[in-house]
């Protein structure tokens, strides 16, 4: 196992995304995925 120290630069804009993908509305989320799908370049499904 590695362990690894993450930081985050914008932890209010991680904050909201992190929201918006485990929240519990679902419009929000599927307006995100819509607009970034063509961004994805890992997926783990």
């Amino acid at each position: 196992r590695t362990m690894l120290q993450v930081s985050l630069e914008d932890a209010v804009l991680a904050d909201e995304i992190f929201t918006i993908l485990m929240g519990e509305k679902v419009e929000p989320r599927r307006e995100f995925i819509q607009t970034h799908a063509r961004e994805v370049r890992n997926l783990d499904v």
